[in-house]
């Protein structure tokens, strides 16, 4: 391993020698004999919340029978005269959710998913790693030793036991180099098993900037009502049914300049099908054996050149 300046070793993933994820680089302990990685680890948690356009549309049609942004004016006006609340009042999800159990209303939800922070307590010491690597796809380590499996308690076994397309599917995949090289996406049958790969990479895109775009035309009229009127009148439709691509094909239609931005988006450069005697271990992620150009030279077959959105 050469040399790496320490910011750019933050965030890196860390996975053990059976595969699985000990966790991501969040600082460097150095003491007078040894460096020592600290990690954290990404923890995901599913909610329930209150769906509030959802809502505000299920009182809307229980109201007027419509929704519309006019209506949901309308809305807010005899919800403060219910809740017998001052005319300017904001209303929040808080005052939406009253009004609607008075009037016996079920509240719709909605499932969102957050992430965070944890800091695994033990660290990992730097002469445990193995391999250090960089791809499109993101920096990554290879330790030497089943660090967190052992951890976790997994059993530590010979070999790299079949698995089901079920159990395979979505894994990260690491050659022998650690570059994280894409996907797993299902099982092959034959002699041995076989495992499909997607190989991927970030491509940079251009594609309109809607919120950009509204607030540019917000500057030529006086309210979003305005707007959508003369959306209505040009394109020969009703206020109520204006629509996000209404207003991008009368915008076009209009001369104006449409505003664009750029987001990077995962996309498959090629299949890669690999025989099981190239997985090295299968554990959260999948670790491959040998070196990606090893495959290419050898085993692996490669199904397909062109490039398309994952």
């Amino acid at each position: 391993m050469g040399y790496i300046e320490e910011e750019k070793f933050i965030g890196t993933l860390v996975v053990d020698s059976e595969g699985y994820i000990c966790g991501r680089v969040a600082s460097f302990e150095i003491t007078p004999d040894r460096v020592l990685m600290r990690l954290y680890k990404e923890v995901g948690e599913e909610k329930e919340v209150v769906d509030v356009e959802k809502l505000k549309e299920a009182l809307m049609m229980f109201l007027f029978n419509k929704v519309s942004p006019k209506h949901e004016k309308k809305l807010y006006k005899k919800l403060r005269k219910e809740l017998k609340l001052p005319s300017e009042t904001p209303i929040t999800e808080e005052e939406l959710v009253a009004f609607a159990r008075m009037l016996g209303l079920d509240i719709p939800t909605k499932k969102v998913r957050s992430v965070s922070r944890v800091n695994v307590d033990e660290p990992v010491d730097m002469e445990l790693i193995e391999q250090v690597n960089e791809s499109p796809l993101g920096k990554a380590v290879i330790l030497k030793e089943p660090w967190e499996a052992r951890r976790r308690g997994v059993p530590i076994v010979e070999g790299v036991p079949y698995k089901s397309t079920e159990e395979i599917k979505g894994k990260l995949v690491l050659d022998s180099m650690a570059r994280i090289i894409g996907h797993a996406q299902k099982i092959l049958i034959g002699r041995p098993l076989g495992l499909r790969v997607a190989l991927e990479t970030y491509r940079e895109e251009e594609e309109v900037d809607f919120e950009a775009l509204m607030e540019m035309l917000s500057s030529r009229f006086k309210n979003p009502k305005a707007l959508f009127k003369q959306v209505a009148k040009d394109l020969g439709i009703k206020p109520d049914q204006v629509t996000r691509d209404h207003i991008l094909s009368w915008a076009e239609m209009a001369g104006i300049e449409i505003p664009k931005k750029k987001v990077r988006k995962l996309v498959t450069k090629n299949i890669l099908d690999l025989p099981w005697t190239a997985i090295r271990k299968i554990g959260d992620v999948i670790l491959l054996n040998k070196s990606l150009e090893e495959l290419l030279s050898g085993e692996a077959l490669v199904r397909y050149a062109e490039e398309s959105s994952a």
